[in-house]
């Protein structure tokens, strides 16, 4: 969820610290997801095993917000390096894990295009945040990525759908329901972006907005290309699980299995 560094993340850096803080503040995410459950609960935790192999692998997971599906995937047996822009979304994620007896997991606070952490890791995974900035951006990340991964391991990244954002242009609700939070997606055509305004009732003028790029596969397979990996699968993401089949208007994500090539 942190970018920084060349062209369009700076100017990006400077919404996603702003439009985080006020997320959790406002709907209450810090608690809303405090208690880590068994893995087969965290869809996530299900995709490493499923696409990354069984046993126990070495995972770095790049913004991990509140921190649970990176306790999740301790708890699951994994040893994990968490990244997280926000330093009290780090701590938050090191206190989950301390209270739940989660097994290993370091929660790291920075921006993951500067921090430095010691490869290599069999997955590096990147959930709901890929998009932020521009398409240098990512492939500077995906580098990164490359340079993380084991040979023989796997990035696992959820990226948005242009179709599922588009569809959805104009479209308003409350969420969490009853917080008072409201959020309105539009979509830029011109720049296959979503971008989702958000504020609380009656606080409208307090409003920040995020805008995130979208790719469909064969959009993110021209991506990657020269960054020293390559899609290998795709699975979608509909009602809050990941599969091989959906109508494409359905899945407002998917996720990409990268591999080093």
């Amino acid at each position: 969820m942190a970018e920084q560094g060349a062209s369009g993340h700076d100017s990006a850096v400077q919404w996603v610290r702003g439009f985080y803080e006020r997320q959790y503040d406002w709907a209450g995410w810090r608690n809303r997801w405090a208690d880590v459950d068994s893995s087969v609960t965290d869809p996530r935790v299900d995709a490493v095993r499923r696409l990354a192999g069984s046993g126990p692998k070495r995972v770095l997971e790049l913004g991990s917000g509140t921190g649970t599906t990176a306790a999740n995937l301790a708890h699951a047996g994994h040893d994990v390096v968490a990244i997280e822009l926000l330093p009290d979304l780090a701590e938050n994620a090191g206190r989950l894990a301390r209270e739940v007896n989660a097994g290993s997991l370091r929660a790291v606070a920075g921006d993951f295009y500067e921090v430095e952490v010691e490869g290599p890791f069999d997955v590096v995974a990147y959930f709901d945040g890929f998009g932020i900035g521009s398409d240098e951006d990512h492939r500077r990340l995906l580098r990164r990525i490359a340079s993380w991964l084991h040979r023989s391991g796997h990035a696992l990244v959820d990226v948005l759908t242009p179709w599922y954002w588009a569809t959805a242009a104009g479209s308003e609700e409350e969420f969490p329901p009853g917080t008072g939070v409201r959020y309105r997606d539009d979509f830029d055509v011109a720049e296959s972006r979503m971008t989702e305004r958000m504020w609380r009732n009656g606080r409208e003028d307090e409003a920040v907005t995020q805008s995130i790029r979208c790719y469909s596969p064969a959009d993110l397979r021209l991506l990657v290309e020269g960054t020293g990996l390559a899609l290998t699968d795709v699975e979608w993401y509909v009602d809050q699980r990941y599969g091989e089949q959906c109508r494409a208007r359905d899945a407002m994500l998917f996720l990409a299995r990268l591999s080093p090539g």
